[in-house]
């Protein structure tokens, strides 16, 4: 992508622009995804403060091929802007070093660079066949105790008395208790509860762990890949559920925003933070969970 196209994208952005508490700001994060025997797909997010320009990394290592999958996403977090973009790439089987994406930033009197860390991907190889290592003779085995057949009689006669104690032991009653899982709306509610207890944890770790129990619900219950989805993502793939209560659309951009400006631009939550999080994260459970069927429910 140019630079003429992400300022275009910047500019579109329905999020109202903010003045940047720390301008001059520039991270480049990379991982992998789907990693198979011929290839995968490889994420690149780029985070950057808007009041300049920045040149977006682009992979390119020898042997792999990279392809993008879908548009980029460009999101507004904070006071800064995240460019996000996956690509497909395949290659032969070996081993292969995606090295340090770099971005750079235009500032209006500075330049700033970062990278990523390398990352390293093993597609399958062959195993050694066997008959490769030819002309060895191995010499004549010694005599040895045949501890396989002595272990094996002697389980034997163990199996003898202990079936003979068996038969006449009196059969004790056994009670076998009743394991069911844990419905996923009582693991949320649950999990977060025991979150906003925890005294010993900051708010940026409250907001992480807030975050990821809303995404595993929405994953078990909604059937998509929350937790693997961007905030953008997540919430437009939402609000194209025809059959999602009303109200939740909001409730989850609401919870996903707030939580992300903690995480991403460290901004201090207020006094009620997340007691109005909590409100959104137990109406969109309540209003999405599963029905269960109670056997002492009259018909």
């Amino acid at each position: 992508m140019n630079r003429a196209v992400l300022l275009l994208l910047m500019v579109m952005a329905c999020a109202p622009e903010l003045v940047a508490e720390d301008a001059g700001v520039v991270n480049v994060r990379s991982w992998l995804d789907d990693v198979g025997t011929s290839g995968g797909a490889l994420v690149i997010q780029t985070e950057f403060d808007p009041q300049g320009e920045v040149d977006l990394p682009t992979p390119s290592v020898e042997g792999l091929t990279f392809e993008t999958i879908g548009e980029p996403v460009l999101e507004r977090i904070g006071v800064h802007e995240v460019w996000t973009q996956r690509y497909r790439f395949r290659g032969d089987k070996g081993s292969y070093e995606i090295g340090q994406l770099e971005a750079v930033w235009h500032g209006s009197d500075e330049v700033l660079h970062a990278q990523s860390s390398p990352l390293f991907v093993d597609l399958s190889t062959d195993a050694p066949r066997e008959g490769e290592i030819a002309g060895i003779v191995e010499p004549a085995r010694l005599f040895e105790i045949p501890w396989a057949v002595i272990g094996a009689i002697g389980g034997a006669i163990a199996l003898l008395i202990g079936g003979t104690l068996l038969a006449f032991r009196k059969p004790k009653e056994v009670v076998l208790a009743s394991v069911r899982a844990e419905a996923p709306d009582i693991l949320a509610i649950r999990h977060w509860e025991a979150v906003r207890r925890d005294d010993a944890l900051s708010d940026h770790d409250k907001a992480l762990n807030l975050s990821r129990i809303f995404r595993e619900y929405a994953d078990a219950v909604l059937g998509f890949p929350a937790s693997a989805w961007t905030t953008t993502e997540t919430v437009n793939h939402l609000r194209g559920l025809s059959h999602l209560p009303e109200g939740n659309v909001p409730r989850a951009r609401r919870l996903l925003r707030a939580t992300d400006k903690v995480k991403f631009a460290e901004v201090k939550p207020g006094e009620d933070f997340f007691e109005d999080l909590d409100a959104d994260l137990r109406a969109f459970v309540g209003s999405t969970r599963p029905h269960r069927w109670d056997p002492k429910e009259s018909p």
